[in-house]
C-alpha cells in the first residue's frame, strides 16, 4: 500500500506525526512530496529570504528521507490549488491509497486543504490530517463561555492547566527495511538571496542550536531584551519553515532542570505566546485578508508617506536604534525581537504609517517569516489586534536604545556611521554631530509626533 507524506511548514523528519502515520503502515510503499510555488508564496508577501530558508531545510529533508528508503519529489506549481492538481495525479500514477499532512490554519491554506481532501477522495485516495503547528486543536481551548480567548493571560493558564493532559512528542518516525533512496537530490530550485543567514535553518543545525541554548535558557529573561548579547534561541527560522517542532522546543523547556527559573518560564512563555497567535489565525481567519482583530481601528487615518516609509525600510530615519535594526533585516533576514517592536512602533506609532505596510515589509525579508507571529507582533504594536498595547503606549526609542543597549554595541555594528561615538550621545546624536558623520537626519521629532498620535486615536 503507497503512503505518500506531503510536506509543508514541517520540514524534518523527526516529531513529523504525518510520516510517522504513513510508516506505521504494515508494508507500505512510502513517498514524500512538496510543492515548490514562489507565486504563491509571493501572494502572501513572502520574499527571497523564506524561499532560502525553505530550500536550506528541503535538503536535508531530503537527505534524511533518502536514508529512510523515503524518496522525496518537488512539484513547481504556480498555486497551492494547481499544485494540488499535480499532486493528485503523481498520487494516481504511483497507486497512493492514503494522503498524510498536517493541518495549517492560513485562509489560503485551509482552501487549498479542503480542495485536496476533496479531490483525493474523488481519486479513491483517503486522508490522514494531523496537528503540528499547535500543540492543541484550537477548537479546544475555550473559555468558561465556550468563547476564544482574547487575552493571553488566560489563554496561556489553560494551555498550561490542559499540557499535562496531553503527550509533549510524537513518535519518531519508523525507520524503513528498505535499501537507502539514492543520494541524488531531487530538483530543489536556486534561490538568489543575498543575505547572510545568522541563523539555524535546517533539522541537524537547529536540533544542535538548542542543545546549546539549554545553557543559555535559565539566563533567558535578563539577557533576551539586549539585542548586542546572544541571549535567544535564535531558532525561529527553524520553527517557521518547521525544521524544529514547537513540541521539541517546549520538550526541552519542560524537561530543563532549571525548569522553575525565571528564564526558562520567561522561555515557555514565549512559545506559548506563539501558538496563541496561531490559535487568533483559526478562529478569525479573516485577519490573513488584512483585516484588524478589532475593525473600528481601520478608520485611524494613516498617512501615506511613501518618503518615510522608505527612509525606514532602507535604515535611514534619523533614529539609530530603529535604523540598527533595519539594517539588520536587510543584511541578515533578521531582526532581535525587541528591536522589532521598536521600529514597529515608531512606523505605527509616530509615522503613523500603515501597520500592514510594515508587516508586509518584514514578510518580504525575514527568513524567519511566520504570518500568525508577524501579523500578531504588528497588530499588537499598532493597538488593533487582541491583547493589544493600550493606544497610548508609544515607546520612545532613544530611552529603549538608552535601556537595552546601554553601551551602544548593538548600535555600532550596524550603524558604522556611528562607530566613534560615545555611549552617552550615541543613542540621539546631536544634528550637528549626525552632519559631521554623515549619519541621517531625524523624520521626525518625537514628542510633537507622539501627541499628534494620541489626539488622533483619542478622536476614535
Amino acid at each position: 500500500m503507497t503512503q505518500l507524506v506531503w510536506f509543508r511548514n514541517d520540514l524534518r523528519v523527526s516529531d513529523h506525526s504525518a510520516l510517522t502515520e504513513a510508516c506505521q503502515a504494515p508494508g507500505a510503499d512510502i513517498k514524500a512530496i512538496f510543492l515548490w510555488t514562489p507565486k504563491q508564496w509571493q501572494q502572501h508577501d513572502y520574499g527571497l529570504a523564506r524561499q532560502y530558508s525553505i530550500r536550506s531545510a528541503l535538503v536535508t529533508v531530503a537527505r534524511d528521507l533518502a536514508q529512510l528508503g523515503i524518496p522525496l519529489t518537488i512539484l513547481q506549481a504556480d498555486t497551492w490549488l494547481s499544485g494540488v492538481d499535480q499532486l493528485i495525479d503523481f498520487a494516481r500514477q504511483h497507486s497512493v491509497r492514503q494522503l498524510t499532512f498536517h493541518r495549517e490554519f492560513g485562509w489560503d491554506e485551509v482552501q487549498r486543504d479542503q480542495y485536496a481532501i476533496e479531490q483525493a477522495r474523488l481519486a479513491g485516495i483517503t486522508t490522514w490530517v494531523g496537528e503540528d503547528r499547535v500543540g492543541f486543536d484550537p477548537a479546544s481551548l475555550l473559555t468558561g463561555q465556550g468563547e476564544m480567548y482574547r487575552v493571553f493571560t488566560p489563554f496561556k493558564k489553560r494551555w498550561l492547566s490542559q499540557h499535562a493532559e496531553t503527550p509533549l512528542t510524537a513518535p519518531l518516525p519508523v525507520p524503513s527495511t528498505r535499501a537507502p533512496a539514492l543520494s541524488e537530490l531531487p530538483d530543489i530550485p536556486e534561490v538568489d538571496w543575498n543575505g547572510t543567514a545568522e541563523l539555524p535553518l535546517n533539522e541537524h543545525d537547529a536540533h544542535e542550536h538548542l542543545d546549546q541554548f539549554a545553557d543559555a535558557m535559565p539566563r533567558y529573561k535578563d539577557q533576551r531584551d539586549l539585542p548586542a548579547t546572544e541571549g535567544t534561541s535564535r531558532l525561529s527560522a527553524a520553527l517557521a519553515s518547521g525544521a524544529i517542532s514547537l513540541r521539541q522546543c517546549m520538550h526541552s523547556a519542560f524537561s530543563h532542570p532549571k525548569f522553575d527559573s525565571a528564564g526558562v518560564q520567561t522561555w515557555l512563555s514565549e512559545l506559548i505566546w506563539r501558538e496563541f497567535y496561531h490559535y487568533l489565525l483559526y478562529w478569525r481567519p479573516d485577519i490573513a485578508r488584512h483585516k484588524p482583530f478589532y475593525p473600528r481601528w481601520d478608520a485611524f487615518p494613516w498617512l501615506q508617506d511613501e518618503t518615510a516609509l522608505h527612509h525606514w525600510q532602507q535604515g535611514q530615519t534619523g533614529v539609530p536604534i530603529v535604523d540598527a535594526g533595519m539594517r539588520q533585516l536587510a543584511q541578515t533576514g533578521w531582526m532581535h525581537n525587541r528591536v522589532r517592536m521598536i521600529v514597529a512602533m515608531y512606523l505605527v506609532k509616530l509615522l503613523k504609517i500603515d501597520w500592514r505596510q510594515g508587516e508586509r515589509w518584514f514578510a518580504q525579508q525575514l527568513l524567519d517569516i511566520d504570518f500568525a507571529s508577524n501579523n500578531g507582533g504588528w497588530q499588537w504594536c499598532a493597538s488593533t489586534g487582541v491583547d493589544a498595547a493600550p493606544y497610548f503606549r508609544i515607546f520612545n526609542p532613544h530611552t529603549q536604545s538608552q535601556r537595552f543597549d546601554p553601551s551602544g554595541d548593538y548600535i555600532r555594528r550596524w550603524v558604522p556611521e556611528l562607530a566613534s561615538v560615545p555611549a552617552k550621545a550615541i543613542h540621539e546624536p546631536t544634528q550637528q554631530l549626525a552632519r559631521h558623520l554623515g549619519y541621517a537626519r531625524p523624520l521626525i521629532d518625537y514628542k510633537r509626533a507622539r501627541a499628534e498620535t494620541l489626539e488622533l486615536f483619542k478622536q476614535l
